[in-house]
């Protein structure tokens, strides 16, 4: 048994859309406010529904990590303006290392934010799997005033796998 989710970043805005595009997934939903909260909420899911095979994250973003409310967000290092509640990499690395947070071993992580290409790689390097994030500026294609599904970057979209990077995927990827 293993799970696949959809987080919707809250606390820093857009949160409706991001909501809808974790529900498009079809994942599992959920929406952490910090940093913390979001590493509790991973936990959870683990301990009651398997390790995490595939993990989609809607996000507003900058180089360190995910953005959630003010300055307690997920980030790759501390900060000098985060709190308590947000969490860093070596927080995850942490709670796998003690199999508190389980990704099996051909884990995905997607995230749609923008400029997470070095963010990607750490984070790869942490759970072991594939991870896939873009080192632009990130936004949804629209046709007839919807979203497709598909996100577009300035940039390209840079695929990890154990920490290292594996290929550019283009300036197109499939989110649903």
């Amino acid at each position: 048994m293993s799970i696949a989710i959809a987080v919707s970043a809250q606390g820093y805005g857009d949160e409706p859309a991001f909501d809808y595009r974790a529900e498009m997934t079809g994942h599992t939903i959920i929406k952490p406010s910090t940093g913390q909260e979001f590493l509790e909420m991973l936990a959870d899911l683990t301990k009651t529904r398997g390790p995490i095979f595939l993990m989609k994250v809607f996000s507003h973003s900058y180089p360190r990590g995910i953005i959630m409310s003010n300055w307690s967000g997920f980030y790759d290092e501390p900060g000098p303006q985060d709190t308590k509640k947000a969490a860093y990499l070596s927080d995850l690395a942490d709670r796998i290392q003690k199999g508190i947070i389980r990704f099996t071993p051909d884990s995905q992580i997607l995230l749609f934010g923008c400029d997470l290409g070095t963010f990607s790689r750490k984070l790869s390097a942490v759970t072991g799997g594939t991870v896939v994030g873009s080192d632009g500026g990130t936004y949804p294609e629209i046709w007839g005033n919807r979203e497709t599904g598909v996100f577009l970057t300035t940039d390209s979209w840079l695929v990890f796998k154990n920490g290292s990077l594996a290929y550019s995927a283009g300036k197109r990827y499939r989110a649903w």
